[in-house]
């Protein structure tokens, strides 16, 4: 039970369980600071299988997705947002005059391929806004996992340079994750 500071309440400036500025928690006294965690959150076996299935059926779904290379990418023309409009555009054109579409254009196969860009449109903004989440909640799960070992590693350190016993082994382990420098090679893990 937490209870509060009074001017007279007995505590001195270092004694154990004393919050400047706070009261004391008797039943929990490292309760960890609420700005090195950003995402507190599971997800249950059952989600995962759930979500995985879910990603199956869309790959299913796609059957047609390919996959190029940066140099098919850069050689390949596209219609691009700088070309906005143009699916509309050339439509109504090559509809208001078929006398000037080559007769090699297969006009049927052009309309399937502009309904099936609209429909990736909407898949790709989905799919975008989905994995920004993913992403950004990931580095975030990240950050907050980094803080609460580079605490650990400074606690470590400090361990050691005190001569705690053990120290040193933990140190020498851990210090490799925390190298500055240019180094080509992280050094090698200490053996046990």
């Amino acid at each position: 039970m937490s209870q509060p500071f009074t001017w007279n309440s007995n505590l001195v400036w270092n004694a154990p369980g004393a919050v400047w500025n706070g009261s004391t928690n008797v039943s929990n006294p490292t309760k960890p600071m609420t700005n090195d965690n950003k995402i507190s959150a599971s997800l249950t076996a059952q989600d995962m299988t759930d979500m995985m299935a879910a990603f199956a059926l869309i790959k299913a779904k796609l059957p047609f997705l390919i996959n190029l290379t940066a140099a098919e990418k850069r050689r390949m023309p596209n219609i691009s947002t700088e070309r906005g409009g143009m699916v509309d555009t050339f439509t109504i054109e090559m509809g208001l005059h078929p006398d000037l579409v080559p007769t090699y254009v297969d006009t049927p196969e052009l309309a399937k391929d502009a309904a099936l860009l609209a429909q990736l449109e909407t898949l790709r903004a989905c799919a975008n806004e989905l994995c920004e989440g993913i992403n950004d909640t990931h580095q975030a799960v990240g950050s907050d996992m980094y803080l609460a070992y580079l605490s650990f590693y400074n606690n470590v350190k400090q361990a050691a340079k005190r001569a705690v016993v053990g120290a040193d082994a933990v140190f020498a382990n851990l210090r490799r994750f925390f190298q500055r420098g240019g180094g080509d090679t992280p050094p090698p893990a200490p053996t046990p």
